[in-house]
């Protein structure tokens, strides 16, 4: 018994030194989970940074018009493969997202942005950017350093036209553009903006032109396109101007609209009961999708469609025309006068845009080459002709989709046209274009908030 008690005293002490030892292995785990979950959160934090930065990229390849006519703008200008600096679009956007999306609270760098021009209508970017100095909490304890983390991403600008996918876009504003120079397309440059045959754009020169789309009704007839001389002067550079025509639409009422107290707001849902023209030219309708073969007019399957404008007298449009394009605008003009606070659209490629000195984030007033503007729109085009051509009456108006045109709008002039009364005509840059493909009975993709083009990340 006295040999028991004596190796009892000699072993006091040891479940303490157990526990010890336990915790020291608890301790380590605990510490190597919270370093590994650090990183994971890193490069969660780092994968995002890519994907902005790719699809900021890829943003400006529709921006610029490229993938509608690539011989509009240099590759170089572009996109330049290689690491960070570059002055070219897509470079400089990539940076500009990775310095906006912070990994563990600092900007990563760039590693490497590779350009893939091999197919002008769809270019793709991709950007690999990396993370150092990751800081570990308690690896440090046994003489680990900084971590790193990287993640590579790509994006393309994905021009569907004359493809197996069609394309779906919101938010058009409510003016049908006939695909030819001549307001009823008999004969004078059409097809123009798109190939009719297979919906697949020109490459003529429109991409980065002003144009000046004049107000054609189908009650007065189709008139000869106006000299540049018979519109007001408007200041560079807008000097010279290439013309074309707009049917006045009217979609379903519009859902995403500013104050009535905002510029040149205060004609909001005050037109004339179940008519939307004006409303969807100043507000935003992303209820309402427009897509390729779509019918414009009564009687078209698949719940409201919008209607084309017929007996409505000529001055109600101009005013109609005048007062939303100045809300959409930011014109200190309620007609939307140029040179009125609104953003500079500079024409030549890529198009380059001043911030105007009513645009709503004033940090951007003045300031050149921004790649955002609430003055950049889609429209729809159709395939041409006098879409009323039955005793112009509203139940025989119709017209088909087979693409969308994305104009900068600078303002409106007002043109005599008789009798006392004007029309409104839309001053514009066009800056990129889409097209159907005829035979395209595909899913259909929704375009950017921008352009009628999608971007999307491929991996």
């Amino acid at each position: 018994m006295t040999q028991i008690s004596r190796k009892r005293k000699g072993e006091r002490g040891i479940t303490i030194l157990l526990v010890a030892v336990a915790m020291i292995s608890i301790l380590a785990m605990a510490a190597l989970a919270v370093d590994v979950v650090a990183l994971y959160v890193a490069r969660s934090e780092t994968q995002r940074a890519a994907d902005a930065a790719a699809l900021a990229a890829a943003k400006m390849f529709a921006f610029s018009g490229y993938t509608s006519n690539s011989s509009i703008i240099t590759q170089g200008q572009l996109c330049v493969s290689g690491g960070s600096g570059n002055s070219a679009a897509s470079n400089q956007a990539a940076q500009s997202a990775v310095s906006q999306n912070l990994v563990s609270g600092q900007v990563a760098s760039i590693q490497t942005i590779t350009c893939d021009f091999s197919q002008a209508e769809n270019p793709r970017v991709t950007v690999t950017i990396q993370r150092t100095g990751l800081p570990t909490f308690f690896g440090r304890i046994w003489g680990a350093g900084a971590g790193s983390v990287s993640a590579t991403a790509s994006a393309e600008a994905f021009n569907p036209s004359g493809g197996s996918v069609n394309i779906a876009v919101g938010s058009v504003k409510p003016w049908l553009i006939p695909n030819c120079l001549d307001p009823t397309c008999s004969g004078l440059g059409e097809p123009y903006f798109f190939t009719s045959a297979n919906g697949i754009a020109n490459s003529g020169s429109f991409i980065g032109q002003a144009w000046t789309f004049a107000r054609q009704d189908a009650n007065t007839g189709a008139p000869t396109p106006p000299a540049p001389n018979s519109l007001p002067t408007p200041p560079p550079p807008t000097a010279s101007m290439t013309y074309g025509w707009y049917y006045a639409i009217d979609p379903p009422e519009a859902n995403v609209c500013p104050s009535t107290g905002a510029l040149n707001c205060n004609q909001l849902f005050t037109g004339p009961p179940n008519i939307y023209y004006h409303d969807n030219i100043a507000c935003s309708n992303t209820a309402f999708q427009y897509s390729c073969g779509q019918q414009i007019g009564p009687g078209s399957p698949g719940g409201p469609q919008p209607v084309v404008f017929d007996g409505r007298p000529a001055g109600f449009l101009t005013n109609r025309t005048q007062a939303g394009v100045a809300c959409m605008i930011h014109s200190t003009s309620g007609t939307a006068d140029l040179g009125n606070g609104q953003d500079v659209i500079a024409t030549g490629t890529p198009v380059v845009i001043t911030g105007g000195t009513n645009r709503p984030n004033a940090s951007l007033n003045g300031v050149v080459n921004i790649s955002r503007s609430d003055s950049v729109v889609t429209v729809p085009v159709y395939a041409g002709g006098d879409p009323c051509p039955s005793n112009n009456s509203v139940s025989t108006c119709s017209a088909i989709v087979i693409g969308f045109l994305q104009i900068a709008v600078q303002g409106v002039v007002t043109v005599p046209i008789g009798g006392g009364l004007s029309r409104a005509d839309i001053q514009a840059v066009i800056t990129n274009a889409a097209g159907c493909n005829p035979a395209n009975n595909g899913p259909a993709v929704a375009g950017g908030a921008l352009s009628p083009l999608p971007v999307r990340l491929i991996r």
